[in-house]
């Protein structure tokens, strides 16, 4: 895997104007028994939310939320294959998750996945979901894919997701820990890259008025390892993959006119001849 620091996005293929768009987000602060609780991650959901559907005019029907105890194995689950149903060529569709995860390393590789660490989603009933299982299920995406997850050894779970039309994004490399502020509400990733610098603007380096998906990655990625420098397991270094070069973004505009044609030819015109 690479994707280390930050990504520039010269022109390509991109998202299209009139895609069909989607969206599974996924915030777990709370959980059955005695798991540690968050404080960032349901606050991380509600604010990808409001990015897409009250910023980005994604059709609310479109976009589905599960949060905190609502978010089970069985829910997101079902969430994934109606995201995958939904897509077609046309589509730009979004995985957003936040929470714990729970990395494991097996020297004997009894998954047979060719990784002796692997990552597993940690939803509510703590019923684990493999990186095998998202990237499986994140390949069948028609169209193109934005995959997010902001969550300890984040950057693990690209289980082969990342391609051309899918871009991945984490918010810390594989061996990193990720983190939180219960003052933002929300993980320093999320915070940085869709609160701060989508939903108030502050990644629009360009100042064009709008902010692309790389712009907001790379704001994050500036910033999050400088606010968590101090953290006792280190600093965090957000993580990408995939694209083809292209800038994304959330509502892509309409194709600009065609130019006027050409005016006809004068008419009743006489053609002089000039002697030589």
């Amino acid at each position: 895997m690479s994707g280390l620091g930050i990504k520039s996005a010269p022109a390509g293929a991109a998202p299209q104007y009139g895609t069909n768009k989607w969206a599974l987000i996924i915030g777990i602060d709370q959980h059955y028994g005695r798991t540690r609780t968050n404080v960032g991650s349901a606050g991380d959901a509600h604010d990808v939310y409001n990015a897409l559907v009250n910023k980005f005019h994604w059709p609310a029907e479109h976009v589905r939320l599960l949060t905190n105890k609502a978010a089970t194995q069985a829910a997101i689950r079902d969430g994934m294959r109606w995201l995958v149903n939904n897509s077609d060529p046309d589509s730009f569709s979004i995985f957003h998750y936040s929470g714990h995860v729970k990395q494991v390393t097996d020297k004997k590789d009894r998954d047979k996945d060719g990784e002796k660490t692997d990552e597993f989603l940690w939803p509510a009933d703590n019923k684990f979901i493999m990186d095998n299982e998202l990237g499986n299920s994140m390949r069948a995406l028609r169209g193109w894919g934005w995959i997010n997850v902001s969550g300890c050894e984040a950057a693990g779970l690209n289980d082969n997701i990342s391609s051309s039309r899918r871009i991945f994004t984490g918010s810390s490399q594989e061996s990193e820990k990720s983190y939180e502020d219960k003052n933002w509400h929300n993980s320093i990733f999320t915070g940085l890259m869709v609160d701060s610098g989508i939903l108030n603007g502050s990644a629009d380096d360009n100042n064009n008025g709008v902010v692309s998906l790389h712009e907001a990655y790379n704001f994050a990625a500036r910033n999050a390892p400088g606010i968590t420098k101090k953290q006792k397991p280190g600093p965090q270094h957000p993580y990408i993959a995939g694209g083809d070069g292209a800038e994304w973004v959330f509502d892509p505009p309409p194709p600009p006119p065609p130019p006027p044609p050409p005016p006809p030819p004068a008419k009743n015109c006489r053609v002089v001849c000039l002697p030589v």
